[in-house]
């Protein structure tokens, strides 16, 4: 069976608008931050929400393309990269080329579209989009208990499909509604191609169609009872389920993928300690922000500490399911464990220190859990720090600037 991306979209965008109306009122006024390394979306609330993220991938209007998270994987925690391995093997089964193609040209909408693609074949239906600064936006995916949705009732179901259609996304309306419907554990009869109905916990409602698209709507009768609609409930949970076990054998994958490499670089000799401890320093990565709605211009007016973790303060003014738009925000903070490759030998004239930088060990208990910061503020890119080019040192290993070439390309730097 092939689908298209469209043909995804349509499967996802109904349920993907409720979900993010949740995620609206989950991050009205809170501070968030990421931390990739847990993983943890953590909404500063009372108590905090503690969500898990899920990274798809970057769009950088400076690179001008959009890059998977899988395109090589190792740079984060399998957890992290198993919903976009999940998107990857769906496409490669289904025939979506576009959610198997490491890196794509950017165009209008792209990754919104690719993200709610993603949607459909994941079961996970929250989505974040984060501005990394210089045009780059990383996009998440967020699950979390906090996100179960109540039982599905009539005016609830109108609510969320006129909702949606605003955005004007569907394309396939019969689509849309008839896996809306499975979804959220409803029954759907289809009369014809042009009229169904749907029938929920309180009532139903007829649909008609004119050319796919929804032309009108009117209550009707149920066409099944309470003990029918509990087995389609079960019907949608047993999906769901089905959809998580998926995600668990992608992040397996990602864990194999990831040690390939690794297993078939030639055997190094041992690296001395104070080498070691210089390869590992964190890299960084400017300006990583809680949304799409992104105002380089604004943040770099504000001061910003460079000593201090800041996290963002979330708007709720949105479902976080529109295309961007300029808006002023504030700074996040992002981390993630940093997962090193071989280390070989460094010539011994690399082992004297930098005459203009003194460089003093860190305590080895504080090296037991290793992170590498992505985004955050104060960091160098931006317009207060000092510039900061990776690899200016004379001789740097190769596994290493594998790695900063692919964050330089992954993030926009």
């Amino acid at each position: 069976m092939t689908k298209t991306l469209q043909d995804l979209i349509d499967e996802s965008i109904f349920i993907s608008t409720e979900y993010q109306a949740r995620l609206a009122e989950l991050t009205q006024g809170a501070e968030w931050d990421v931390d990739f390394s847990a993983p943890a979306f953590t909404l500063q609330t009372d108590p905090p929400v503690r969500l898990t993220p899920y990274l798809l991938g970057t769009e950088s209007a400076s690179r001008g393309s959009w890059i998977w998270s899988w395109q090589e994987l190792g740079h984060f925690p399998d957890t992290v990269v198993s919903a976009a391995v999940q998107a990857r093997e769906a496409g490669r089964r289904l025939g979506v080329e576009e959610l198997s193609t490491d890196e794509l040209p950017v165009a209008d909408g792209l990754a919104r579209r690719l993200t709610l693609a993603a949607k459909a074949v994941t079961g996970v239906y929250a989505h974040y989009p984060a501005g990394a600064g210089g045009g780059v936006t990383a996009w998440l995916l967020l699950e979390g208990p906090e996100f179960e949705l109540p039982e599905l009732t009539v005016e609830r179901m109108m609510r969320v499909i006129a909702e949606a259609l605003t955005t004007d996304t569907a394309v396939d309306h019969n689509l849309a509604v008839d896996s809306y419907a499975k979804l959220r554990g409803a029954h759907i009869e289809w009369d014809t191609e042009a009229t169904c109905v749907v029938t929920v916990r309180d009532g139903a409602q007829r649909f008609w169609f004119d050319d796919h698209q929804i032309s009108g709507v009117e209550p009707a009768e149920p066409t099944v009872g309470p003990d029918v609609l509990a087995d389609l409930a079960a019907d949608a949970r047993a999906r769901a389920v089905a959809l998580r076990e998926d995600r668990a054998a992608a992040e397996s994958a990602a864990a194999r993928e990831a040690s390939r490499p690794q297993a078939a670089a030639p055997e190094a000799a041992p690296v001395p300690a104070d080498a070691r401890q210089e390869q590992l320093e964190p890299l960084e990565v400017p300006d990583f922000v809680e949304t799409e709605h992104v105002a380089p211009e604004h943040a770099r007016e504000q001061p910003r500490e460079t000593a201090e973790p800041v996290a963002a303060a979330a708007d709720g003014d949105l479902p976080f399911d529109q295309e961007p738009s300029d808006r002023d925000v504030r700074p996040g903070r992002v981390s993630t464990t940093v997962v090193p490759g071989p280390e070989p030998v460094r010539p011994a004239a690399e082992e004297a220190p930098e005459p203009v930088v003194e460089r003093t060990p860190e305590p080895a208990p504080e090296r037991e859990v290793e992170r590498e910061v992505v985004a955050g503020p104060g960091v160098p890119g931006s317009a207060e720090a000092e510039p900061v080019v990776e690899g200016e040192e004379p001789a740097e290993e190769e596994q290493g600037e594998r790695k900063k070439g692919f964050f330089s390309r992954f993030f926009g730097l």
